[in-house]
């Protein structure tokens, strides 16, 4: 960890830059996977919107764990957004001695199990007195954390697409995951029926796929889906493999079975409730 550290120093330049003055410094790192869409960044632009909100004598920092994206947006955009290793080493070069690391992954999966072994390499380093550790660091839980977090997503969507569910059919597509993680879309999917028979969960690169779902969908009676991301924000999936026009996305297949579609691009980050959420679970990791 240490030879990485210093690595991303020399890489960023900061080994050049002069820090700010040393003393008690707290910082708040919001970590997202990430997306190159502008939609897609809408959402994690949102959150961050809320938390600074929250916190307005914090400052706020941004990482992502898709290494995809980052790249991507340096190609294409010249924009440059650090992975939570390297935006850490640049928070602990600054003098911060208390960070709180929001995590806005959905599932506790790979991507999040990643970014808790980084939280835990620079707590350790803390706790030995190393330059590049912090006094305190905390990570939050990812969205779907628990049951009772579950209940609270279901609540949320179902309130949201109440009118969608009365007039018809809405699925919603996650991402999914070969973690076992995954097993908490199949909870959110049971919360949601709880709800309305109307209500679906797929995801995109794991089972239940959209032809999963599509024998329950018929059951119902709909004449139209809603489609909607089960996603922290509307990126290349939605917009692609859910809403897209080729003739693999969802939306293809379902006007192929012969409903009509009804998309909407809105990601979980740009629903108010979710920022909700999300800043209850950062609130945690001060205590």
């Amino acid at each position: 960890m240490a030879i990485l550290i210093v690595c991303v120093f020399v890489a960023t330049g900061y080994a050049h830059e002069i820090p700010a003055v040393k003393g008690p410094k707290k910082g708040i790192l919001l970590v997202a996977f990430g997306s190159s869409a502008p939609g897609g960044e809408a959402a994690v632009t949102a959150v961050m919107e809320a938390v600074k909100k929250a916190y307005p004598d914090t400052d706020v920092w941004l990482a992502y764990t898709s290494r995809i994206i980052m790249v991507k947006l340096a190609k294409e955009q010249k924009r440059f957004i650090d992975d939570p290793a390297t935006a850490l080493a640049k928070m602990a070069f600054h003098y911060y001695t208390d960070v709180s690391v929001l995590s806005t992954h959905i599932i506790p999966g790979e991507e999040y199990q990643d970014l808790r072994a980084v939280v835990d390499g620079f707590r350790l380093m803390g706790q030995n007195g190393a330059k590049s550790g912090f006094k305190r660091i905390a990570l939050s839980e990812p969205l779907l954390a628990n049951g009772h977090d579950v209940e609270r997503v279901a609540d949320i969507l179902a309130k949201t697409y109440a009118k969608e569910a009365k007039s018809g059919a809405v699925a919603f597509m996650g991402h999914g995951s070969p973690h076992f993680a995954h097993s908490a879309y199949s909870e959110l999917q049971m919360a949601l029926w709880r709800r309305s028979p109307n209500f679906f969960v797929g995801t995109v690169e794991e089972t239940p796929l959209l032809g999963d779902i599509m024998p329950y969908l018929k059951k119902t009676g709909a004449k139209t889906v809603t489609l909607a991301p089960a996603m922290l924000v509307a990126g290349d999936h939605a917009i692609n493999d859910m809403a897209g026009d080729e003739p693999d996305s969802w939306k293809s297949g379902l006007i192929k079975a012969g409903y009509r579609v009804n998309p909407k691009l809105t990601g979980l980050g740009q629903l108010p409730e979710v920022q909700k959420m999300l800043l209850d679970k950062l609130a945690k990791t001060w205590d």
